[in-house]
């Protein structure tokens, strides 16, 4: 058994909410220690009690965090943009959907969908889908939506309820909150983590790989690392991308989120991995602390993405960060506004836009500290200008010396 600053145990003083706490506590002492995804899928999603299944403001000064969408309308109408060129790349489809997932309180869908009605040649079969499972947020997103985009706009529990797309599926700042498995380097071996309980706290204990998978995933860790290392292994983002695979006919997906590729990711001085927690705009890196109250999050393996994506018959088909996309997005977005403004005489957006965008694009904020993913069904589609600025996807990610499925390189 081991803990430190980052994977240290909770205290009596700090238990979060009572009874979800309870319901941990009673799994453990029946069945024994929990797998860490499992306790991380309780603490943020449980039906009743988890921290995202909760009323609560999360988002914002008054929350526990800021995201692109804190900045105001201007990163919606960037990917309204963006998802307007993936449109015409299609050729204008007309069962052409977005899926959102991740969507908290509705408030991109609302800056997307607002964006495209503005402008002078909408599609107007466009159909937003959000896939929500929590009933209370899915509530609080339908306040928000239904009235103005009544017709546009649905729901649904799951990707499972839907058949395959002509679109886009939009994920913003979703894998980084999908419940990850817990790695400890160690004796000269890997071991995972698993969550115990004592009297008055919870704690972590080393234990065998629970999965073959888990297994493979560690045996990809090229790096050199020197005892104690930990880190993340994220195999629902995996399993995600294989349910989004069989659901798209044709499009793209837009994956955006904190992370780095894998040589980034696993460096050898990164020995604590990248899990923190959050509660009201202070970080901490004790996940078994106060569960339900606190935001877990860990930083996404876009290699590990990219390759499951290939493996799922989807095309890897660009990477950049947030600094770079902004510039080629925000470039096509200003011509369009320009011709906006000679088509209707009225500013589409209002005068705060290029301040808003100065904060996306900004490399010492979050310019750098977001990346964007861009998938495709086919791999002859021609990439949105977000991404005229970016590496080749490939050697950004790492993957040139890999087995490409098929797929161009």
């Amino acid at each position: 058994m081991s803990s430190d600053r980052r994977y240290g145990s909770m205290d009596s003083s700090s238990i979060g909410s009572p009874p979800l706490a309870s319901f941990i506590r009673k799994q453990i002492l029946c069945n024994g220690p929990v797998l860490f995804p499992w306790f991380m899928k309780q603490s943020l999603y449980h039906p009743e009690f988890g921290y995202y299944s909760v009323a609560r403001t999360r988002i914002g000064r008054k929350g526990d965090f800021y995201t692109n969408v804190s900045t105001g309308s201007t990163f919606g109408q960037i990917i309204g943009a963006q998802i307007l060129e993936m449109w015409n790349i299609l050729g204008k489809p007309r069962d052409f959907k977005v899926v959102e997932q991740g969507a908290e309180d509705g408030q991109l869908a609302h800056d997307i969908l607002a964006a495209i009605e503005n402008t002078s040649d909408p599609p107007t079969s466009l159909v937003y889908v959000i896939a929500e499972p929590i009933t209370a947020k899915q509530a609080e997103q339908r306040i928000r939506l239904e009235q103005r985009f009544a017709g546009r706009i649905q729901w649904v529990a799951a990707l499972a309820e839907l058949e395959p797309v002509n679109g886009v599926f939009l994920s913003n700042e979703l894998v980084d909150a999908m419940p990850v498995h817990l790695v400890e380097y160690r004796e000269n071996h890997w071991s995972e983590l698993y969550v115990t309980c004592s009297a008055k706290s919870f704690e972590f204990v080393s234990l065998p790989m629970s999965s073959p998978a888990l297994a493979e995933a560690v045996g990809k860790l090229t790096v050199q690392v020197r005892a104690p290392y930990k880190t993340e292994i994220n195999l629902n983002a995996n399993q995600w991308i294989n349910e989004i695979s069989s659901k798209l006919k044709n499009g793209f997906v837009l994956v955006v989120d904190y992370g780095y590729p894998r040589h980034e990711y696993y460096k050898p001085d990164r020995t604590e991995g990248t899990l923190a927690c959050y509660s009201r705009h202070r970080r901490s890196f004790n996940p078994l602390e106060r569960p339900g109250e606190i935001d877990i999050t860990a930083h996404v393996d876009f290699t590990s993405l990219a390759e499951s994506a290939e493996n799922a018959n989807l095309h890897v088909a660009a990477y950049t960060d947030q600094h770079h996309f902004m510039v080629g997005a925000a470039e096509s977005h200003l011509i369009q506004i320009e011709r906006e403004i000679v088509h209707t005489g009225m500013l589409p957006y209002d005068d705060q836009f290029l301040r808003k965008l100065k904060t996306l694009l900004h490399p010492g904020t979050m310019g750098m500290a977001f990346k964007y993913l861009l998938l495709g069904g086919r791999g002859d589609l021609q990439i949105p200008s977000g991404f005229r600025y970016a590496r080749e996807p490939r050697q950004a990610l790492g993957l040139q010396a890999m087995s490409t499925k098929g797929h161009p390189g």
